[in-house]
């Protein structure tokens, strides 16, 4: 008889309440509209539970009831689940992954979901440090990236991109010196790999391409290819017409903010170059990154900030000799600010670890 008077209740209660089998048939969960001050049940229900069900029932149904969920408000238990992950390094490349260079590597990991502005003055190596962090990226995690590298031709990204992967130069002699150039098997068996690991964001019309546009592409990239890692390359070459009212610091601000909510929302690494102003007074020495054109949001925004210098004076020392600044990192998991020195190899465009014997000299 008791189960029947409660069966009759379910059948008479309103459209917005319904069961829930969790452990009885007494626990219901009912929709609640919320007040200033108060919780107020809808219809008359209170009172059939109580008639049916008694006092104790509708107590606890009022004490567990769920509050009406409001959007953008949340609690720290929501996240638990991914609190828990990245306690655990259930996903390891949370916490970064490493660059391929020892010393780089104390100080600079690549995150997924994070911003890095790399800049530098003209003829740095800015692009070509990037090229080889990727390949490196590559090799250690497999990883796919998208391109929007709007300086370089195709063919001569291709060229940079190869000889770093194979190690050897693209063409004999010139800048190649004596190394051995690559055999056509190694650049057919490149062309796939180039095929395979890089996508490429390129605008063919006329007109300058927008950054909204840049991130609609990354993103069917990221859908559709995988694609761990974006390249935007570099930032004078977008298309910035604002509205008349905007000044260029409030267009460079909400840019980096959409550019991050790309990063964050699709687990996507994303490597924005951007040129230093003209140095009037520039006396060799690398640039910071409030010297980059445009707004001081370029390091306010940013998670990590690099500067890319190489020496151009043969009296204080190697030229081959690349600095890597790193002036900002927001994630202390990710590393620290500090300098790390590598070695380029101009015939095959990779950056490697200058040996220890060396760095004591």
């Amino acid at each position: 008889m008791h189960l029947l008077l409660e069966l009759q209740l379910i059948l008479s209660l309103p459209a917005q309440c319904f069961l829930l089998n969790s452990h009885s048939i007494h626990h219901l969960i009912f929709y609640f509209e919320i007040t200033v001050a108060f919780l107020e049940i809808s219809y008359n229900l209170p009172v059939q539970v109580l008639m049916y069900m008694g006092p104790d029932v509708l107590k606890e149904v009022i004490e567990n009831a769920e509050l009406y969920p409001i959007r953008g408000l949340f609690k720290f238990q929501d996240y638990f689940d991914e609190i828990n992950a990245y306690y655990h390094r259930t996903y390891k490349h949370d916490c970064g992954v490493k660059t391929g260079w020892r010393d780089l590597d104390e100080l600079y990991n690549v995150v997924p979901g994070e911003l890095t502005i790399v800049t530098g003055v003209p003829n740095s190596g800015k692009s070509e440090w990037i090229d080889a962090l990727l390949c490196n990226l590559y090799e250690g995690y497999g990883w796919k990236f998208a391109l929007c590298s709007m300086e370089n031709k195709v063919r001569e990204h291709a060229r940079k991109l190869l000889e770093k992967h194979i190690q050897k130069p693209f063409f004999d002699g010139r800048y190649g010196g004596p190394a051995e150039r690559m055999s056509v098997e190694e650049f057919e068996q490149g062309k796939q790999w180039l095929n395979d690991t890089f996508h490429l964001i390129r605008c063919e019309d006329d007109s300058l391409p927008n950054i909204k546009w840049v991130l609609d592409l990354a993103r069917a990239a990221v859908l559709r290819h995988g694609v761990r890692g974006l390249v935007i390359d570099p930032y004078n070459e977008l298309d910035h017409q604002r509205p008349a009212n905007q000044t260029e610091t409030e267009y460079v601000s909400q840019m980096l903010t959409n550019v991050k909510r790309f990063a964050q929302h699709h687990a996507c690494h994303v490597w924005f170059v951007a040129h230093p102003r003209q140095l009037h007074h520039w006396v060799g020495g690398p640039p910071n990154l409030y010297d980059i054109s445009g707004s001081a949001h370029f390091i306010n925004k940013c998670d990590n900030g690099i500067v890319i210098h190489r020496n151009r004076d043969p009296e204080a020392g190697e030229l081959d000799r690349v600095q890597v600044c790193v002036r900002k990192v927001r994630n202390k998991v990710a590393g620290t600010i500090g300098d790390a020195y590598l070695l380029y190899n101009r015939a095959t465009g990779r950056y490697m670890d200058i040996p220890k014997t060396n760095e004591a000299e």
